[in-house]
């Protein structure tokens, strides 16, 4: 009798419609890949259609004014970075549990797979 073993099968994350969702950061966490060292955002879907679903933004880990790391702390935070963060740099993890808005946007990667990819985060309306 032969054996026939097979590759473990990718998981396929939910896909999120495109559009724009209220959020809340559910988890950051350092990783590297390809690009290097990079900090992950998470953020779970709050709107009723889509609630509990997950979905991340990556960044290097490089924090400087007109970077892509300081356009998610801003819309995270809802204002600019100060001075003071810029250059000391800022503790990501007291960010966790905060609200926010996302726009997702269905993206095909490299290798042709589709992902819920968020283009934008940005300050919750008041």
């Amino acid at each position: 009798m032969a054996i026939v073993l097979k590759p473990k099968a990718k998981e396929q994350a939910d896909l999120v419609p495109d559009g724009s969702y209220q959020a809340q950061v559910s988890k950051i966490h350092q990783f590297q890949n390809a690009y290097g060292e990079r900090i992950g955002f998470e953020f779970t879907l709050k709107d009723r259609a889509v609630a509990g679903l997950k979905v991340m933004r990556s960044t290097s880990t490089q924090l400087s004014a007109s970077g892509k790391l300081a356009d998610v702390l801003r819309g995270i935070l809802g204002r600019e970075l100060t001075a003071a963060e810029l250059s000391k740099g800022i503790d990501v993890d007291s960010l966790v549990g905060m609200e926010c808005g996302v726009l997702v946007l269905q993206t095909k990667s490299k290798n042709g797979n589709t992902y819920s990819n968020v283009e934008r985060i940005f300050p919750t309306a008041s």
